[in-house]
């Protein structure tokens, strides 16, 4: 009852706030629990034992000991035994699926920290682990895979192939399993043929080619949910080794070519995570790609999303984006390895700060990539964003162009090709900054921040400047956009509706109301407004940068402060409340 009180009086308590707080040693807390409960240690490779605790006190405990561990930088390898002894009691079936995720995120957390005992300890597990890939949570499933992935690189190359066929064997065997071990067996190939993959000698050249044909089936053949995650787990692969043509008889066909029509329906469709993973694996797969068709597939099913208005969606082209160009301080290792979900999740996106958000990511300061097979990429992505997107008379490709210059910025900043280009970002976001829409202005101001950090001390400077003669009405004149008859020019509402009930927004109706009245030089007056507008969400942009960077600029700011501070405080009594909350 003591260890019980212990816990229980944290119950709810969010731990992971507790920033200052002070926890106690790893083995001491182990040692406490278990001199009162030791048939903890008790391992069932049938999980049909009863728990000790209620799943929700087990629960708090595994959180309470998850930071504990994390609050330590060196492990006895006794007291990680232990640790994961206590976790696998707490995956019994009476278990709740929280209380089974949490508890498989904490192993894989620590087989993050010490993978070779990890590994070692769970080559002994592999029957038991094979279990978890057909349960009903899907973090678990995935957990599972994960530790299948970590296991196998204590394995002989024999076992771990024998392994790899086993599970591709049960994906594509006759009778269909059900769509949890299903899912779990995709995740677990995904891991464990990234793994094999990686080894010197890799597995048979057989097996590899089975691998490939058992995921493309899938992705061909099953619905999207199910189709996405062959997608993933091919990205997966990706991530560690380029994908060689899948052998037909006599023939061969790259993969992403073979592909190319179903993936287009794929991100298509309507299942926005399905969307996502298929995606973000266009660019683990590019990582090591070298085959300009495979390139150009990945490129044209990424930018074929430059009208969608989703936000989920844009953040995780922008992440296959920032693959495909290369840098990505982000290693195959931390994808593999950890609890890693995506970059926007590692760096805090919108948020982390630039010099810090990938620091524990980075190995020894080195990010993966290949200089000679990702210029051709950089050159079109470049083109595309450039040229297109982020000029366009259509706002939601703006919009997409600016969240996908943005993810570049932000997760290859001090990538090469991202440092000569400052000054270019540099000024597309501060173009960008007078948007109607306020998730491009407001990306385009976060932009020029994170421009601001990567800068030299003269881009700094030139930033500064170019922020302060935005805000005081003597900014350079912005690059024209040129209409077309849908193209938005008012957002709906702005400026009433025609006399005939419908709708002012777009340059064509504009057009219709000026010449109904009789008046074709209305169009004018209309377009001089428009652009007072622009000017304002200019000012109100500029006003978000500048809060930001001003964090930074200290005295670099002071020159300035005179014609400033008179602008600044008219902006906080400005009418428009979004102006007034920059």
């Amino acid at each position: 009852m003591a260890l019980e009180g212990l816990f229980l009086k944290d119950e709810g308590h969010d731990m992971s706030s507790n920033h200052d707080v002070k926890f106690p040693k790893l083995g001491d807390m182990l040692e406490y629990i278990l001199k009162q409960q030791p048939n903890l240690l008790k391992f069932s490779e049938t999980r049909d034992h009863r728990l000790i605790f209620p799943s929700k006190m087990y629960l708090v405990v595994i959180k309470f000991l998850s930071k504990c561990f994390e609050s330590e930088s060196e492990y006895d390898n006794s007291i990680v035994e232990k640790m994961y002894l206590l976790l696998e009691h707490a995956m019994a079936f009476e278990g709740s699926s929280e209380l089974h995720a949490t508890a498989t995120k904490l192993m894989v957390s620590v087989g993050a920290c010490l993978p070779e005992i990890t590994s070692a300890h769970y080559s002994l597990r592999i029957s038991w682990l094979k279990q978890l890939l057909s349960h009903v949570d899907l973090d678990t499933r995935e957990s599972a895979g994960r530790l299948l992935g970590i296991a196998s690189s204590a394995l002989p190359n024999s076992e771990a192939s024998a392994l790899l066929c086993e599970l591709v064997s049960s994906v594509s065997g006759i009778h269909k399993l059900k769509y949890e071990a299903q899912h779990g067996a995709l995740c677990a190939i995904g891991f464990l043929a990234a793994d094999c993959c990686s080894r010197t000698p890799a597995i048979p050249d057989t097996v590899f080619q089975n691998t490939l044909k058992c995921l493309m089936d899938v992705v061909n053949s099953e619905p999207a949910s199910l189709a996405s995650v062959a997608m993933q787990a091919l990205g997966h692969i990706g991530l560690r080794t380029r994908l060689p043509p899948l052998v037909n008889n006599t023939s061969q066909v790259e993969v992403l070519v073979a592909l190319h029509e179903k993936l287009r329906k794929l991100i298509s469709g309507d299942d926005m995570k399905a969307i996502q993973r298929v995606v973000i694996s266009l660019g683990h797969i590019g990582v090591k790609e070298a085959s300009s068709s495979q390139l150009d597939v990945a490129l044209d099913l990424i930018f074929s999303l430059s009208r969608s208005k989703v936000e989920d969606i844009l953040f995780a082209a922008g992440e296959a984006l920032s693959f495909l160009w290369g840098g990505v301080a982000v290693t195959a290792d931390v994808i593999l390895k950890t609890n890693y979900s995506s970059l926007s999740m590692a760096s805090n996106f919108l948020m982390g700060d630039v010099s810090s958000s990938f620091s524990k990511y980075c190995s020894n300061g080195k990010c993966e990539t290949d200089e000679d097979c990702h210029a051709m990429v950089r050159d079109v992505i470049t083109r595309r964003l450039f040229d297109g997107l982020l000029y366009s008379n259509r706002k939601e490709e703006r919009c997409a162009g600016t969240v996908w210059l943005l993810s570049l910025t932000m997760y290859c900043g001090h990538q090469p090709t991202i440092q000569l280009m400052l000054p270019e970002i540099q000024e597309a976001f501060s173009h960008l900054l007078g948007e109607q829409n306020e998730l491009t202005q407001e990306l385009a101001s976060q932009g020029m921040s994170i421009v601001y950090e990567l800068g030299d001390a003269s881009m700094k400077k030139g930033l500064v400047d170019a922020l302060v003669n935005t805000l005081t009405g003597s900014g350079k004149k912005k690059r024209a956009i040129k209409l077309v008859e849908d193209s938005e020019v008012f957002q709906d509402g702005a400026v009433g509706e025609s006399p005939s009930g419908g709708k002012l927004s777009t340059y064509k109706e504009l057009c219709s109301l000026a010449n109904e009245m009789g008046q074709p030089d209305l169009i004018y007056k209309f377009m001089d407004l428009a652009n007072y507008q622009a000017s304002l969400n200019t000012k109100r942009g500029a006003a978000f940068g500048f809060s930001k960077i001003a964090k930074q600029a200290g005295d670099a700011l002071q020159p300035h402060l005179r014609l400033l501070i008179p602008r600044l405080i008219r902006y906080q009594y400005d009418p428009d409340k979004n102006v007034q909350v920059c």
